[in-house]
């Protein structure tokens, strides 16, 4: 009968009981150590276990409980680890073949504290765990069982051991102290959750007390254990020791410990054992009280459903909506941030982690992307501070899978993972890693064809990649879609095409994540669009904001600022007008002298319109003008003029990104009439652009923009869209002879794409200026690739014109 089958019956599954009491007996006065007696007394050791296999014990534990290489070291027997527990397993497999009963690979502490508590990295603590409980497997244990955890950190690091290292069950359990944690701060169902949700077969928990109190912090968190759908465990001690002649004994009998082990089954506990103080009586009374017992069993597999920190834990089923994800733990608009990472200090982290908790975040997204710093590292070390500095759970945000898996070594719970999408290269990349540590996943509604306004396009890709993740073990109770928040002001409507998927995927009873601060980019006073925006997404049915906590007003009902927000939003305020010339402290008005139609030339007419971004009546105002004035006037004295004006209002914090982009479209439309009447000589080129985002990189609103910007300022674009590869930027420059390559990045994994191309120019020996820009890219990195630097659209097109003179 195999460990699934003994779970199977219809009554608790009976755990031996002390093996250091039974020692102590069998060998008064030994004082070596008890492993060692593994190899020196096997004798010993068989009669114990075949003690309690006829006691009615259905799991039998190994001599091993301090067997790991970290703890034998401590005695010097670092290098009998394998030796030791591949012995063990074997002198309880001879006695477990005897008896019917299993062999439970017994793991304890490895007596060492693990960073950042204390100074051992997780890797040490893990490869310690990995060796014994390889040997335990090779020696016939048919369950490894990890028991007396203190440190949610190291029980996590032996489990994973256990299951990367053996194809066995593993039991994980921890002990806890009176006040219901466990001495390093974590409470049961904090520590139970987070080890059922990494993949623990069965969680309990043991030692430090007697049946009652083990029984009083069971039923305390009773309702929350049975959500995770996982058997649990408990072996208690023969109640609390007493001194006796400087002894330490265990008062209670076998009759009284079988009797106050009762609740642990009306509770629904499914394993049920002795420990210290517990002998084959007490044991014998264990299995004749609960032999017709009835236990319902979990079924099915664990449910997610709590996101955790060592200290706490969120059920995101029950979290009232929706779950803050503090956003400025992130360096790419924060210059402080960034410089002390490359600095390898951590100030602003532990100072901005503490705001934000306070403000009321209730998760805390970590993301370290800066160029050319060790961002494993970096991302290590940051997880460390946080799990030891602040409370709450972490998302660790990355879409690196490599920072990703490194990170959830350090991190002592159940973080989300931000992100996967639906991109083969990615998918497959980000999925060992969500399958070992068994975290939350933050799935982003894009896939090779990009990123969609239309909403059930986002629907569509949002929907494969839950079947797909579910098809590869990650249920969709873990999964949080993301539709993808644009740029209202780059794609109006794309808002409401927002709030489609996260009806849709509410419907499903799919979680959905949103970051809501891309919404308002290019617009004054944007706390207000994102406070009105996030009130509407909870309304459609959000789980999670990605957000900032200090700047969000109470989600019961809206104030004036944000129902101007919303008349935007909505439809009601075509290009943010009014609300800009509210919150701007700028009139509604240009800043161009207002005449009275009749008064004013026909080119300081077209002039306005560009500068005001009326798309409607520029077409017919150069018709007219062209009756006076030939086609080369009226490019370079009204449109030409006027799209010059409208950088320097934007650089001057006058304009915002809606009122740029309507003054671009407006000059497309002028220059659509004068195009055909212009003489090919007269129309004097600025310069030819190739122009792209990099390899791995889907963002492209500040690509287009910088694009357009380069069209209506004389330049030939030819736009090469984006994701592209380094080989086909180098194509098209030896095809098209441009005398710039204008390169976009978003994010710091894809910004090196960008010397790639760099360096490949240069080996190519193509005489090519190259201009570099996006969220990530500083003037230092495109300094160090030989490139130029534009911080915006307006700089952009600026330094594109000095580079092609």
């Amino acid at each position: 009968m195999d460990f699934k089958e003994k779970l199977a019956l219809n009554r608790p599954v009976i755990v031996d009981g002390a093996m250091g009491t039974m020692l102590f007996k069998k060998l008064p006065g030994y004082t070596g150590n008890l492993e060692l007696l593994n190899v020196d007394r096997p004798d010993v050791l068989l009669d114990i276990h075949r003690e309690y296999a006829g006691a009615g014990a259905d799991i039998i534990e190994t001599n091993t409980f301090g067997g790991s290489f970290l703890k034998l070291a401590e005695s010097g027997l670092g290098d009998r680890c394998t030796e030791i527990n591949q012995q063990a397993a074997g002198i309880a497999r001879q006695a477990a073949d005897e008896t019917g009963a299993l062999v439970g690979g017994s793991v304890g502490p490895s007596g060492v504290m693990v960073e950042p508590m204390g100074e051992v990295p997780p890797e040490e603590v893990y490869n310690s765990f990995a060796r014994q409980v390889t040997a335990l497997e090779n020696g016939g244990a048919h369950v490894i069982v990890i028991e007396t955890m203190t440190d949610l950190q190291e029980a996590r690091l032996a489990l994973l051991a256990a299951k990367d290292n053996t194809s066995l069950p593993v039991i994980t359990s921890m002990t806890f102290e009176n006040a219901g944690t466990t001495i390093t701060g974590t409470d049961m169902r904090t520590g139970l959750a987070t080890l059922a949700q990494t993949g623990a077969d069965v969680v309990g928990a043991n030692c430090s007390m007697g049946p009652e109190g083990l029984a009083e912090i069971y039923a305390q968190f009773a309702d929350d254990l049975k959500t995770l759908n996982v058997p649990l465990s408990v072996w208690a001690n023969a109640g609390m020791p007493q001194m006796v002649e400087g002894t330490p004994v265990y008062k209670l009998s076998p009759e009284q410990f079988a009797n106050l082990c009762l609740p642990f089954a009306e509770l629904g506990v499914s394993i049920i054992g002795g420990c210290c103080g517990t002998t084959p009586p007490h044991i014998a009374a264990l299995a004749a009280k609960l032999k017709d017992f009835p236990v319902t069993r979990a079924t099915g597999g664990v449910h997610h459903r709590f996101i955790t920190s060592r200290y706490t834990a969120i059920n995101v089923e029950t979290h009232p909506r929706p779950v803050i994800i503090g956003e400025r733990l992130n360096p790419t608009a924060r210059k402080k941030f960034a410089a002390e990472l490359k600095e390898g200090q951590f100030s602003f982290l532990r100072e901005e982690s503490r705001k934000q908790v306070e403000e009321g975040a209730h998760i805390l997204d970590i993301n370290v992307g800066v160029p050319e710093i060790d961002e494993i590292r970096a991302m290590q070390k940051s997880v460390a501070i946080l799990s030891h500095g602040v409370r709450v759970p972490l998302m660790i945000d990355s879409d690196n899978a490599r920072v990703t898996g490194d990170a959830l070594m350090y991190y002592p719970g159940i973080p989300v993972v931000n992100s996967i999408n639906g991109k083969d290269a990615n998918f497959n990349a980000m999925l060992p890693v969500l399958k070992r540590f068994g975290s939350f996943v933050v799935a982003l509604c894009l896939d090779e064809t990009g990123i969609h306004v239309d909403g059930q396009k986002r629907i569509d890709i949002g929907q494969r990649l839950v079947d797909r993740l579910a098809e590869n073990g990650i249920a969709p109770s873990r999964v949080l879609i993301d539709p993808l928040m644009l740029t209202e002001s780059a794609e109006p409507g794309s808002a409401a095409e927002t709030l489609k998927v996260i009806r849709h995927f509410h419907a499903q009873g799919i979680k959905t994540s949103l970051g809501i601060s891309n919404l308002s980019f290019g617009l004054p006073q944007r706390k207000h669009i994102n406070n009105a925006y996030l009130k509407r997404a909870v309304e459609a049915g959000l789980d999670a904001a990605i957000f900032n906590p200090a700047t969000l007003t109470s989600l019961a009902g809206y104030t004036e600022e944000e129902k101007m927000a919303l008349a935007y939003l909505e439809g009601d305020d075509p290009g943010a007008t009014r609300y800009i010339a509210t919150f701007s402290g700028k009139p509604a008005e240009t800043t161009v002298k207002k005449e009275n139609k009749d008064e004013k030339s026909i080119l300081t007419r077209i002039y306005t319109m560009v500068v005001e971004g009326n798309n409607d009546e520029i077409a017919p105002a150069v018709h007219e003008a062209l009756k006076e004035y030939q086609p080369e006037n009226v490019m370079n004295d009204a449109l030409i003029q006027a799209l010059e004006h409208v950088g320097d209002l934007y650089s001057s914090g006058e304009y915002f990104l809606p009122q740029m982009i309507a003054s671009a479209n407006s000059m497309k439309s002028g220059f659509a009439v004068l195009q055909p009447l212009l003489k090919k000589d007269s129309v004097k080129k600025t310069g030819k652009v190739v122009i792209c985002t990099v390899k791995g990189d889907i963002h492209d609103i500040g690509k287009n923009i910088v694009a357009m910007m380069l069209e209506n300022h004389g330049f030939d674009v030819i736009d090469l869209g984006k994701d592209v590869d380094a080989g086909i930027i180098i194509d098209a420059v030896k095809e098209h002879a441009p005398d710039i390559v204008c390169l976009s990045s978003l994010l710091t994994t894809t910004m090196y794409e960008m010397k790639t191309v760099s360096n490949m120019l240069k080996d190519e020996k193509l005489e090519v200026s190259l201009l570099v820009g996006g969220a990530v890219v500083t003037r230092e990195f495109a300094e160090s690739i030989g490139a130029g630097y534009a911080e915006d659209a307006v700089e952009g097109a600026r330094m594109a014109k000095k580079l092609s003179l």
